[in-house]
């Protein structure tokens, strides 16, 4: 079992006392809770940014379907990702609505909005930023910091190691990214989120057969 989970790769270094230590158990299932809770508070945040941003957007171009505006450039990827999303949906025999097309995006594809991207300073950070009433700096910082918590998405989903990261420290992060747009839905995240501070309290020790080696 241990083998066929690859469990031993998410102990923390010199916790385990062999490649088949049982212990590892133990940290494979804390980091499986710990990426499950993890994903709910980024969830969260991809929620926010699709909301501001396309309402935004739909408003300063006058369409729900505002990357379709002919004044729009977008790069080729981002123009990619949306014909993939289209795509998708065909072949699901989904309706293609604006609203249809924007929920089929990943977090990534909304925090590339506010790269550089082609001008998209002026072209999407200008009617964008009031979206972000509790931000006060330049686009760069804040495409940092979400930027970031997409690596962090990734590796969640990707199922790769998180532990060893400030997980705490990234879990204010995300709040602070949504308390951005809204410091409302912010708080009812942080009050809803009761699991990840809590395995965070308790990350699994030593394995005890290690430990007594080294007394």
């Amino acid at each position: 079992m241990i083998k066929m989970l690859d469990a031993g790769r998410y102990a923390d270094s010199g916790a385990l006392c062999s490649a088949l230590c049982r212990q590892s158990l133990a940290w494979s299932d804390w980091e499986t809770n710990v990426s499950k809770a993890m994903y709910e508070a980024l969830r969260h945040l991809e929620g926010v940014l699709r909301y501001t941003i396309s309402v935004r957007l739909s408003t300063y171009y006058g369409q729900e379907d505002w990357w379709s505006a002919p004044r729009l450039r977008l790069t080729y990827g981002t123009e990619e990702k949306i014909a993939e999303a289209k795509r998708k949906l065909s072949r699901a025999s989904a309706p293609l609505t604006p609203t249809a097309v924007q929920r089929e995006m990943t977090l990534g594809f909304w925090v590339a909005l506010l790269g550089r991207g082609a001008d998209y300073e002026t072209q999407l950070w200008r009617p964008i930023s009031a979206g972000f009433p509790g931000y006060r700096g330049r686009r760069a910082p804040l495409h940092a910091r979400l930027d970031h918590l997409r690596v962090l998405r990734n590796k969640v989903a990707h199922q790769d190691r998180i532990g060893g990261r400030d997980l705490a420290a990234d879990r204010r992060s995300v709040l602070t990214a949504i308390g951005y747009v809204s410091e409302s839905v912010a708080r009812r995240v942080d009050a809803a989120d009761t699991a990840l501070p809590a395995l965070l309290a308790n990350r699994p020790g030593v394995c005890a057969q290690r430990q007594g080696c080294e007394s």
